[in-house]
C-alpha cells in the first residue's frame, strides 16, 4: 500500500466533509493499487495463444485416436470371432446371438426358459462365450 496524504481544508470546511472526502480519496487510491496489481499479473489473449498448444497436437488426442482405431479393428474382426465361436462352442454362440443380437430386450430368465437351463447356468455359459470371444480377438491382435 502506498502512503496516503490526508487533505486538510481549514476552518471554513466542516470536519465531517473533510473526513468523508479523505475516505473517498483513500478508497480511490486503494482501487488504483489493486488494478495495478491485477494488470501486473494479467496477460493478453495473444500471450496466452502463443503458450497454449493446439488441442489436436496434444498427446491425449493421439491416445484417443489409437483407442478408436483399435475399437474399430475389433469390431471389424467380430464376425470372424463369432464364426470361430460357432464352431468351437455352439451353445454359447446361440446364447450370445439371442442375448446381444435380438431385436427385442431379452433377459437371462427368458434364455433359461428357452433352453431349459437355470439362470446361473445361462450366465455361466455366456461368460465362457464372452471369454472365448475376447480370447479370439486378442489372439488376432497379437498375430498382427
Amino acid at each position: 500500500m502506498g502512503r496516503f496524504m490526508y487533505q486538510h481544508f481549514g476552518d471554513g470546511v466542516p470536519r465531517r466533509i473533510e473526513v468523508e472526502y479523505n475516505k473517498m480519496l483513500r478508497h480511490e487510491q486503494y482501487l488504483e493499487e489493486r488494478d495495478a496489481e491485477y494488470l501486473a499479473q494479467s496477460v493478453s489473449y495473444e500471450d496466452v495463444q502463443d503458450v497454449i498448444a493446439d488441442p489436436a497436437s496434444l498427446p491425449i488426442n493421439s491416445i484417443e485416436a489409437k483407442k478408436s482405431s483399435r475399437h474399430n479393428a475389433r469390431l471389424a474382426f467380430l464376425p470372424v470371432a463369432l464364426e470361430m465361436l460357432r464352431c468351437d462352442y455352439p451353445e454359447g454362440y446361440r446364447l450370445i446371438l439371442d442375448y446381444y443380437y435380438s431385436n427385442k430386450k431379452v433377459t437371462l430368465l427368458y434364455l433359461a426358459a428357452k433352453y431349459g437351463l437355470t439362470v446361473n447356468k445361462v450366465y455361466y455359459r455366456m461368460q465362457i462365450a464372452r471369454d472365448k470371444l475376447r480370447d479370439y480377438i486378442i489372439m488376432h491382435e497379437n498375430s498382427r
